[in-house]
């Protein structure tokens, strides 16, 4: 449906101009000199709040990726957190057993929430170059930022974990 098309229920769709896309190879387009002037500034309170929300994913301060940690005797949540272990399959564990499968499960959860962080920020940094409005762009690009301060922070800590 394009752009001002009406809905299958015949109600037409709003849209915000500071949405306006081209195409990702329409590299002319994003060099017209009439976009720069007409900078939304729906996203200005957002792009300004980022400088005071700043965290740094390789800084000890918030993950102290240093601590020593022994994944055979130290559970990265606690038991209570794993559902497994709620039912009758914990029974039959011994305690190494619990947390090697406590373990591993947050493992795999973190490895899940690693590639959809990659996800992110691989569709914030696609934004970039198809969004026509300079706040909306600047807007995804400082989610860009993020996302990949996300993709560093559960790196680090599946390495290290």
């Amino acid at each position: 449906m394009s752009v001002g098309s009406h809905t299958a229920s015949n109600k037409s769709m709003t849209v915000d101009p500071a949405y306006e896309t081209v195409a990702p190879d329409d590299f002319p387009a994003m060099m017209e000199i009439d976009r720069y002037g007409n900078r939304s500034t729906a996203f200005d309170k957002i792009i300004s709040a980022t400088h005071d929300h700043f965290w740094d994913p390789l800084d000890t301060k918030y993950i102290d990726f240093n601590d020593k940690w022994d994944l055979d005797r130290d559970l990265l949540v606690p038991m209570d957190f794993n559902l497994e272990l709620q039912s009758a399959v914990s029974d039959k564990l011994d305690e190494a057993q619990k947390i090697y499968l406590v373990n591993e499960s947050v493992r795999w959860t973190m490895s899940s929430i690693l590639h959809g962080e990659q996800g992110a920020l691989a569709l914030s940094a696609s934004l970039c170059h198809i969004l026509r409005d300079p706040g909306a762009q600047e807007y995804a690009a400082n989610q860009t930022r993020e996302e990949a301060r996300h993709v560093t922070g559960f790196a680090s800590y599946i390495k290290t974990r």
